[in-house]
């Protein structure tokens, strides 16, 4: 015998679930955006530093890192910050890096460290407002590597 009270009563559920199911999904997919531009962020502060430390000797570190960096990070450049140090001393051009960095005769002082970083504010892809849950997101991200110049 079937019982007509239970008609209905899985779509009354789905309707029930739903919202929770579609919270899970996407904050899956935010979370897995923010992780893919920290990433991004890291690797090319990684890269960053690697290239001017090793740049001791060439006209144009600073430009060239900054191309490096920028080149691997397409999908960030809009957002994106970049500040370098070579032994605690700010690069802000080319002839301040490369004064830093000494030149192809000329080493740094020992332990002499090139560091890059970089900052990005953070854009999630759904920015609504359901339950300012985008509050949990943050609003920026930031890397710094560092390496001994060569």
């Amino acid at each position: 015998m079937k019982r007509k009270n239970q008609r209905g009563a899985t779509a009354v559920e789905f309707a029930l679930v739903l919202p929770i199911l579609l919270a899970l999904l996407f904050g899956t997919v935010q979370f897995g955006w923010l992780m893919n531009n920290y990433l991004a962020l890291t690797n090319a502060a990684s890269l960053g530093a690697h290239l001017l430390a090793s740049e001791r000797g060439y006209a144009t570190p600073y430009s060239d890192t900054q191309r490096a960096i920028l080149a691997s990070t397409p999908a960030l450049t809009s957002a994106l910050t970049i500040s370098m140090s070579v032994g605690g001393t700010s690069c802000t051009s080319d002839s301040t890096c490369a004064s830093a960095l000494g030149t192809s005769t000329q080493a740094p002082a020992a332990g002499t460290v090139a560091s890059v970083s970089l900052g990005y504010t953070f854009l999630p892809l759904f920015t609504g407002a359901l339950y300012s849950l985008k509050s949990i997101m943050p609003s920026s991200l930031t890397a710094t590597m560092s390496e001994l110049v060569q």
